[in-house]
């Protein structure tokens, strides 16, 4: 459209299922964008070349002993009424339930 007189921003509307906005409402929060940057940079880059958004934030679960520790002392820092040999058995039931494989 070379004679529109439009000024940016230019809104456009996109219609998406349930399913697929909420895929891509995840995909936007794993990358640390949000979703309208996210449709902006996928649409906007030129076929062939991959899109300047960022990497998955990997997330960094620990196991085992470390994590049990890591868990009490966060724990006792907010709870310092508690103490170490009460918090033990309670975090290590919950970090099991919580790396559980369905």
């Amino acid at each position: 459209m070379p004679d529109c007189n439009r000024a940016l921003p230019i809104r456009v509307d996109l219609r998406l299922t349930e399913e697929e906005r909420q895929y891509l409402n995840k995909e936007a929060l794993d990358r640390g964008v949000s979703r309208q940057e996210l449709l902006r940079k996928l649409v906007l880059t030129p076929e062939g070349q991959t899109a300047e958004i960022p990497a998955y934030k990997p997330v960094v679960v620990s196991r085992g002993r470390k994590a049990i520790d890591k868990a009490i002392s966060a724990v006792q820092r907010q709870y310092h009424c508690i103490p170490r040999h009460q918090l033990e058995p309670i975090v290590a039931t919950v970090i099991c339930a919580l790396s559980e494989k369905d």
